[in-house]
Formats: C-alpha cells, structure tokens, sequence
C-alpha cells in the first residue's frame, strides 16, 4: 500500500484496466490473509483485538471484516475512504512517521506494502511499535539475493515508478507525492536489530513468513515485453528455488511480540515502582564492587609512580587501562 494510495500489486484502483483483475487482487493480499488466519488460529491474535492498520485503505478493510474483528482504524494521508464500511472499521487520517496516538493505544499495528512509500521507513515502523501495546505486523518487500539479482538484471525496478503512472501522475510516490519512492527492501536481521534497539528492556519474539510475488502485471505495462518474457521464462525456475529456499522469496511479513514486562525483562533489570530500573542483584553477581576495582586502579598508578625505570610496555598497559576507566 501507498501513503494513502493502494500500491501497485496490491490493488489497482487507480491504475490502467488489464486483463486479469482477479489475478492482481489475490497478490500482496494472499500472504496478509494466510498471516492473519495463523494468527488467529494459534492465540496471538484475538477478533477483539484492536488494531491500527496505516497507509492503508479498502483491502485492509476487507481484510480484517474477513476475520470478523471487532475494532479497526484504517488509517492513511490520502483522502477518506469509507464506503459501505462494516461498522468494526473507522478511519483516520494519519500520516504513518507520525501518529497522533498516545503509546501503547492499539493491541497491535498492521502495514502492507505501505512503509516502502514512506520517507524514513523505520521510522513509520517505529511509529507502529511505540502505539501497538502487545505488537505489529508487517509486509513488506525482502531484500534477498535474488533480489538483487533481479534488480542488477532489470528485471525488478529499484523505484517504483509503475505506483506512480498507476495513480495519474499526480501521487502514489514517497510520501504519496508524485516522486516515485525508493523500494525499501527488509531483511529479518535488519528488523531485529531496528528494534531492539528502539526497545532494549526484554527478549522480543519475532515470526516470519513468506511469499513470492512475480511482477507480471507490472511488467506488462511496459511498451516492451522485455521484463514480461523474462519474467515468464525465470518462473519455474524461480519458483522451484524459493520452495526450497524461503527466504529467497521477494515478499516478507513481519511479526514483532512486545516484551512482556516484567516477565521478558532482561537479567539486569527490574520493575520498581511501575519503572524499569537496573537491577543491583544483578551487578552484586556478576561484577566486583566498583569500589575495589577503582581501587585497584589506583594501586597501579601507585607503582607506576614508584618504579623508576619500570617495563615500557607495562607504563603504556596501565595508561590504556586509566584512559579506558
């Protein structure tokens, strides 16, 4: 999805008619569905759950009426879209980097083929984290080696320039401006660490999907078949490698359990007070009293200072060790 624009290979609303519309739908959304229905099936998910769902637009809305949840805000920077909505959704205008909800608003966030379109991806992604109370569910695109391989071949664009010609030259780029975005493409590793950085107070748990995605309606666009027909001869191919090799794949959906505090806290913290504080037990069992380890610093500047003509090597030990402290 677009900032407020569906995406190409996800809907097409707004983009040239073609042969296959049925085709088209069942993309991006097929994976979405099969996450949501695992989802739902083993407990991590609840239909009373409330859910954010940004860049979004009519397929997220059918999406989760599909699975008959209770309470869902589609939300996006484009223009309201609420047509015959079941009453479970309403919508939001939000813009994806900057939500205007307080932390922890929503059970969990939800984006497909949306955080590519924005300026700062992990920002947007950060955003979803900081208003989700239990997690967040991503799609997006994988950065995988045959990714780029397909993109030093020309045979998958770097920018999405489709997203714009398919919204009248006039939006669907970053931003949802006419600027066609850069086609930010994730990795599990990149995920991990993005968040754990963003919050390091306990053990996050993380799943992943995926899924493959041939680009032949996009690449039918184009005034040459150039892409279509090696599209068309790479799929078998293609398709008998990621069967083996999933993570080859070109589509990744993302699923980010927030700690549970205090029970996934790490070792060396606490709750106390309704704050997580570093926790004294843990330094008494794993570290010398910081009073005797300055102390003993101390002592070595001691000798160094009373042993004239000491070992060179040892002056420049002691030196790295007082610049380290």
């Amino acid at each position: 999805m677009l900032l407020g624009v569906p995406s190409v290979g996800v809907d097409f609303r707004y983009g040239p008619a073609v042969h296959d519309r049925s085709v088209i739908l069942t993309m991006r959304f097929s994976l979405a569905q099969s996450v949501v229905s695992d989802l739902l099936a083993d407990g991590t998910l609840s239909r009373s759950d409330t859910v954010l769902a940004v860049c979004a637009g009519e397929r997220e809305h059918e999406l989760f009426s599909n699975h008959n949840f209770e309470h869902v805000v589609i939300s996006n920077i484009g223009e309201q879209q609420q047509n015959n909505w079941s009453p479970a959704c309403s919508w939001s205008y939000q813009d994806a980097q900057s939500l205007s909800y307080a932390d922890s608003s929503f059970d969990f966030t939800f984006v497909a083929d949306g955080l590519h379109h924005c300026q700062s991806p992990h920002g947007a992604m950060l955003e979803m984290y900081r208003v989700a109370r239990k997690g967040i569910i991503v799609i997006e695109s994988r950065r995988s080696l045959l990714m780029q391989v397909a993109n030093r071949l020309g045979l998958s664009p770097e920018y999405e320039v489709e997203a714009v010609v398919g919204s009248e030259l006039a939006r669907g780029g970053v931003n949802n401006t006419a600027v066609p975005n850069y086609i930010y493409r994730w990795t599990e590793g990149e995920l991990k660490r993005t968040i754990r950085s963003y919050d390091p107070r306990g053990r996050h748990h993380f799943r992943f999907f995926y899924e493959l995605n041939l680009p032949y309606e996009l690449a039918d666009w184009k005034r040459t078949k150039f892409r279509l027909n090696a599209v068309r001869i790479v799929d078998p191919l293609v398709q008998a490698l990621t069967r083996v090799f999933k993570k080859q794949c070109n589509t990744l959906a993302m699923v980010v359990l927030k700690p549970v505090i205090p029970r996934d806290l790490w070792p060396w913290l606490r709750l106390e007070g309704g704050e997580v504080v570093f926790n004294p037990a843990y330094a008494d069992r794993h570290f010398e009293p910081i009073d005797a380890i300055m102390s003993r610093y101390s002592s070595d500047e001691q000798d160094d200072r009373a042993v004239p003509g000491q070992d060179p090597a040892r002056r420049v030990h002691l030196e790295d060790r007082r610049s380290s402290s």
